[in-house]
């Protein structure tokens, strides 16, 4: 997406007088292990996609800026619902029902909504001295008066054997994978100025799977197979899809 403008907020220290690869580089201002909140506030887009540094886009994701001129929050759920972290949500934690959204990708639409939203956010992580921040912004999203969009978990893909036990038609290709083990070492940070080799970073039969679902994902300009074009007259006939069940129900 080369015409979209990438802002880093960073600590001061690190703002250099040359930006790139970014068009804005933002000194924080505050201090603490999550200063996530404070650029989501002063973000100087109406419309702002948040990655955590562990994110590695995949493919274009304007579908998400679609989505918040309609919702002031969007971000996908945890996908690991039995993981301690989803297990720390204290008295005040929605039901289970109510799965965590996962903080690492959010997209914000600039509105007073939000703006409340996220200082309570901030303001609340502050003086509770949590640990982590996406059990307090789960129990927020249950309570709080902003409009939440819950993306696919294409949108923030953390397990990746989806990619490969994924049936045809379960799932688009993954557009943001999200990968802790970034974090670990420092056989990632080199070269600098460059961007994930998606090849580098997952193995053979992951980036085979990654490929095929990029190859045969028709919302990004693959040809529709002939079970879509059956489907799409289907749906325009209800009497013929009513007989053409008989049929199949009769066989079976």
């Amino acid at each position: 997406m080369p015409d979209i403008a990438i802002d880093l907020f960073t600590d001061p220290a690190a703002c250099t007088a040359d930006p790139f690869p970014f068009d804005t580089v933002h000194p924080l201002q505050g201090t603490g292990p999550r200063p996530k909140m404070e650029a989501l506030r002063r973000s100087r887009f109406e419309r702002t996609l948040y990655l955590d540094c562990d994110v590695v886009m995949v493919t274009e994701v304007a579908p998400v800026f679609d989505v918040l001129e309609h919702f002031d929050i969007a971000g996908a759920q945890e996908q690991f619902g039995c993981a301690p972290i989803a297990f720390q949500g204290g008295a005040d934690a929605p039901p289970v029902a109510f799965r965590q959204i996962n903080s690492g990708v959010l997209g914000v639409r600039k509105s007073a909504a939000s703006s409340a939203f996220l200082q309570k956010w901030e303001d609340l992580f502050r003086q509770r001295e949590a640990r982590f921040d996406q059990p307090l912004l789960t129990e927020l999203l249950y309570c709080e008066p902003v409009r939440l969009a819950v993306l696919p978990q294409e949108y923030n893909l953390m397990y990746l054997p989806f990619m490969r036990n994924a049936v045809p038609g379960m799932m688009i290709a993954p557009r943001l994978l999200h990968l802790p083990f970034l974090h670990k070492g420092d056989t990632h940070l080199s070269p600098a100025d460059q961007p994930f080799d998606l090849a580098g970073l997952l193995n053979d039969a992951q980036f085979e799977n990654l490929g095929k679902l990029i190859e045969g994902d028709v919302t990004l300009g693959a040809r529709p197979l002939l079970r879509h074009a059956v489907g799409n007259t289907l749906r325009k006939s209800p009497w013929l899809d009513r007989k053409l069940r008989k049929v199949l129900d009769w066989f079976a």
